[in-house]
Protein backbone atom coordinates (compact mmCIF):
# COMPACT_ATOMS: atom_id res chain seq x y z
CA UNK A 1 0.00 0.00 0.00
CA UNK A 2 1.44 3.14 -0.99
CA UNK A 3 0.05 6.84 0.37
CA UNK A 4 -0.18 8.81 -2.84
CA UNK A 5 0.10 12.85 -1.95
CA UNK A 6 -3.15 14.82 -3.32
CA UNK A 7 -2.36 17.05 -6.57
CA UNK A 8 0.57 14.86 -7.52
CA UNK A 9 1.34 15.29 -10.94
CA UNK A 10 2.32 12.45 -14.11
CA UNK A 11 6.15 12.10 -14.25
CA UNK A 12 6.77 12.80 -10.67
CA UNK A 13 8.61 9.82 -8.67
CA UNK A 14 7.61 8.16 -4.74
CA UNK A 15 10.69 6.85 -2.90
CA UNK A 16 9.75 3.95 -0.76
CA UNK A 17 12.76 3.77 1.80
CA UNK A 18 13.66 0.35 2.47
CA UNK A 19 11.42 -1.34 0.31
CA UNK A 20 13.58 -2.02 -2.67
CA UNK A 21 15.99 -5.33 -3.09
CA UNK A 22 18.08 -6.56 -0.53
CA UNK A 23 21.77 -5.31 -0.34
CA UNK A 24 24.56 -7.61 -1.37
CA UNK A 25 25.49 -10.30 0.73
CA UNK A 26 22.82 -9.79 3.03
CA UNK A 27 23.02 -5.76 3.10
CA UNK A 28 20.21 -3.23 3.69
CA UNK A 29 17.37 -3.28 1.57
CA UNK A 30 17.55 -0.23 -1.24
CA UNK A 31 14.89 2.31 -1.88
CA UNK A 32 11.77 1.54 -3.96
CA UNK A 33 11.05 4.75 -6.85
CA UNK A 34 7.44 4.38 -8.09
CA UNK A 35 6.83 6.74 -11.34
CA UNK A 36 3.63 8.04 -11.14
CA UNK A 37 1.04 8.21 -14.25
CA UNK A 38 -2.06 10.41 -13.60
CA UNK A 39 -5.20 9.01 -15.88
CA UNK A 40 -7.25 11.88 -17.70
CA UNK A 41 -10.61 12.39 -16.13
CA UNK A 42 -13.54 12.78 -18.41
CA UNK A 43 -14.69 16.47 -16.96
CA UNK A 44 -12.08 18.43 -15.80
CA UNK A 45 -8.82 19.02 -17.30
CA UNK A 46 -5.57 19.47 -15.69
CA UNK A 47 -2.73 22.78 -15.81
CA UNK A 48 -0.89 22.14 -13.54
CA UNK A 49 -2.15 23.19 -9.81
CA UNK A 50 -5.57 24.56 -12.07
CA UNK A 51 -8.72 22.24 -13.45
CA UNK A 52 -10.28 23.79 -16.38
CA UNK A 53 -14.10 22.41 -17.33
CA UNK A 54 -15.72 23.58 -20.64
CA UNK A 55 -19.51 24.42 -20.41
CA UNK A 56 -21.44 25.11 -23.54
CA UNK A 57 -24.23 28.10 -23.44
CA UNK A 58 -26.73 29.00 -25.42
CA UNK A 59 -26.14 32.64 -27.75
CA UNK A 60 -29.11 34.27 -25.80
CA UNK A 61 -27.59 33.40 -22.32
CA UNK A 62 -24.74 34.71 -23.32
CA UNK A 63 -25.84 37.70 -24.51
CA UNK A 64 -28.70 38.27 -21.80
CA UNK A 65 -26.42 36.73 -18.82
CA UNK A 66 -27.69 33.74 -16.97
CA UNK A 67 -26.85 31.68 -14.11
CA UNK A 68 -25.59 28.26 -14.70
CA UNK A 69 -24.36 24.95 -12.51
CA UNK A 70 -20.89 24.14 -12.74
CA UNK A 71 -19.07 20.87 -11.67
CA UNK A 72 -16.40 21.43 -9.05
CA UNK A 73 -14.23 18.76 -7.11
CA UNK A 74 -16.19 19.88 -3.67
CA UNK A 75 -19.90 19.00 -6.07
CA UNK A 76 -21.50 21.05 -8.24
CA UNK A 77 -21.68 25.27 -8.31
CA UNK A 78 -23.86 27.56 -9.15
CA UNK A 79 -22.24 30.59 -10.79
CA UNK A 80 -23.49 33.74 -12.40
CA UNK A 81 -22.80 34.59 -16.09
CA UNK A 82 -22.66 38.40 -16.71
CA UNK A 83 -24.65 39.60 -19.76
CA UNK A 84 -22.55 39.55 -23.13
CA UNK A 85 -20.32 36.81 -22.22
CA UNK A 86 -17.87 36.17 -25.25
CA UNK A 87 -17.22 32.09 -26.32
CA UNK A 88 -14.29 30.93 -24.98
CA UNK A 89 -14.67 33.47 -21.82
CA UNK A 90 -13.04 32.39 -18.62
CA UNK A 91 -14.35 32.35 -15.46
CA UNK A 92 -12.23 31.87 -12.42
CA UNK A 93 -13.21 30.28 -9.20
CA UNK A 94 -10.46 30.90 -6.44
CA UNK A 95 -9.02 28.31 -4.74
CA UNK A 96 -11.70 25.14 -6.27
CA UNK A 97 -8.43 23.52 -8.05
CA UNK A 98 -5.70 20.88 -6.71
CA UNK A 99 -3.67 21.03 -3.72
CA UNK A 100 -0.25 22.28 -5.05
CA UNK A 101 2.36 20.27 -3.03
CA UNK A 102 5.28 22.56 -3.29
CA UNK A 103 3.34 26.01 -2.75
CA UNK A 104 0.86 25.12 -0.58
CA UNK A 105 -3.06 25.96 -0.44
CA UNK A 106 -5.10 25.03 -3.87
CA UNK A 107 -5.18 25.77 -7.53
CA UNK A 108 -7.68 27.42 -9.11
CA UNK A 109 -11.16 26.07 -11.59
CA UNK A 110 -11.71 28.12 -15.01
CA UNK A 111 -14.63 27.17 -16.80
CA UNK A 112 -14.13 27.96 -19.77
CA UNK A 113 -17.49 28.78 -21.64
CA UNK A 114 -18.05 27.75 -25.31
CA UNK A 115 -21.09 29.61 -27.08
CA UNK A 116 -23.61 27.32 -29.28
CA UNK A 117 -24.52 28.49 -32.14
CA UNK A 118 -27.95 26.82 -33.53
CA UNK A 119 -27.17 24.61 -36.49
CA UNK A 120 -30.69 25.75 -37.95
CA UNK A 121 -33.42 28.30 -37.32
CA UNK A 122 -37.03 28.01 -37.49
CA UNK A 123 -38.75 30.60 -39.48
CA UNK A 124 -39.89 32.74 -36.42
CA UNK A 125 -36.29 32.77 -35.14
CA UNK A 126 -34.24 33.67 -38.37
CA UNK A 127 -37.13 36.98 -38.64
CA UNK A 128 -36.06 37.75 -34.82
CA UNK A 129 -32.35 37.65 -35.69
CA UNK A 130 -32.87 39.62 -38.75
CA UNK A 131 -34.56 42.36 -36.63
CA UNK A 132 -32.13 42.33 -34.10
CA UNK A 133 -29.62 43.17 -37.15
CA UNK A 134 -31.53 45.84 -38.41
CA UNK A 135 -31.16 47.03 -34.74
CA UNK A 136 -27.33 47.41 -35.24
CA UNK A 137 -26.74 43.98 -33.42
Amino acid sequence: TVKVPAGIESGKKLRLAGKGAGGMRGGQAGDLYLKVNVAEHPVFKREGGDIVVEKEMKISDAILGTSIEVPTLEGNKHIRIPPGTQSNSRIRLKGFGLPRLQEGGKGDEFIRLIIRYPKSLTERQKKLIEELKKEGL
